[in-house]
């Protein structure tokens, strides 16, 4: 459970590739009863991610309105239904969910998932990032080179049930592509 100005992070990372064949400034957006989204944050935290992989010499990650529209919808699930997963709620895997959003293409197409969840304080766009360059995983997503677009969905639940006890919570998810 969390309580008062307890801060923890929980992190999961995910990659996929599949070849395919054939064609802290935050402004608040409601998202549902109880959860806000924090847009500018989300803005703030892919400038961090580029600002990494540009030290590391590597070209930063587009923003994808697909990515951006699967990452929200996902963070928004886990804050509204208490749960803390790359599945979705129904069952369905992290690439199912991104292949609803974004598609491939033609070709290979190939996609990666960050998650992290703070309670506490507003978690910063540097606090975040740090979290996820700690744990080789996402340090992984964040600079492989096949990915070339991303979409970062942050929303904060100020009692959020399920798992995560009725506390406040910002739940985090990144997702990254190249179709």
């Amino acid at each position: 459970m969390l309580r008062g100005r307890t801060t923890f992070v929980v992190l999961a990372v995910v990659a996929l590739a599949a070849a395919v064949a054939g064609p802290s400034a935050a402004t608040p957006e409601s998202t549902s009863v109880g959860a806000t989204r924090l847009t500018s944050l989300e803005s703030l935290v892919l400038e961090q991610v580029n600002a990494v992989r540009a030290t590391r010499g590597l070209e930063p990650l587009s923003l994808s309105r697909d990515l951006s529209r699967a990452a929200v919808a996902h963070s928004r699930s886990m804050a509204t239904f208490g749960f803390f997963a790359h599945e979705s709620r129904d069952g369905s895997s992290f690439s199912e969910r991104l292949r609803r959003f974004y598609g491939p293409r033609s070709g290979t197409w190939t996609v990666g998932e960050n998650l992290a969840v703070f309670g506490g304080p507003t978690p910063t766009a540097d606090s975040i990032v740090a979290a996820w360059m700690g744990s080789p995983g996402h340090r992984a997503n964040l600079l492989r080179v096949s990915f070339r677009e991303a979409g970062v969905g942050i929303v904060h639940d100020p009692a959020a049930g399920g798992v995560f006890g009725d506390g406040p919570i910002w739940l985090v998810t990144l997702d990254v592509g190249r179709r």
